[in-house]
């Protein structure tokens, strides 16, 4: 059992599995199918493979240095919505993290594969017409692992605090 004020880190670091494995999945499956026509499970596998560890580093340091909860509920704020347990503020709440999260981290990623091999317009043109597509299945992803891994985190973290010791 981990302790109670570990509960963020637990579930950042669930998200970012998931992250890490769904959206390269779904972005070498999708430029494989574009390129070849069809996709090909073992180059496939060996490319997410590569791109799982590169995906957890980012995605988890997003989750780390971001309060991305905190963005989330000002986001829905923003909106006018006022109830923080009602299914809108949560669906602005997930909606707003994904966005930041698929922004950040698939722009990261495409640079570090791509580096500076495309001139400056041309890459942000790809990434562009991507990040539609890339945000919607980021979106899925986002709710299913709120909705899986709030349930997990909850029951992994059971232990009470560290107290500090009295001097």
């Amino acid at each position: 059992m981990l302790r109670k004020d570990q509960f963020g880190i637990v579930f950042n670091t669930i998200f970012a599995i998931v992250f890490a494995i769904v959206l390269p999945l779904y972005i070498d499956g999708s430029n494989m199918y574009r390129e070849a026509g069809m996709i090909l499970w073992g180059p496939l596998l060996q490319q997410v493979s590569k791109d799982f560890i590169i995906g957890f580093a980012v995605s988890f340091t997003i989750g780390t240095y971001i309060d991305l909860k905190a963005m989330g509920d000002s986001f829905a704020r923003l909106c006018g919505v006022k109830n923080e347990n009602g299914l809108l503020f949560h669906i602005l709440r997930v909606a707003s993290i994904a966005f930041v999260m698929v922004v950040l981290m698939s722009l990261i990623m495409m640079f570090i594969t791509m580096g500076y091999v495309l001139p400056v317009g041309t890459f942000f043109m790809g990434w562009l017409m991507n990040l539609p597509l890339t945000y919607v299945v980021a979106l899925v992803v986002a709710f299913v692992t709120f909705a899986i891994g709030m349930p997990i985190t909850i029951a992994l973290c059971q232990k009470p605090p560290k107290m500090m010791p009295h001097h």
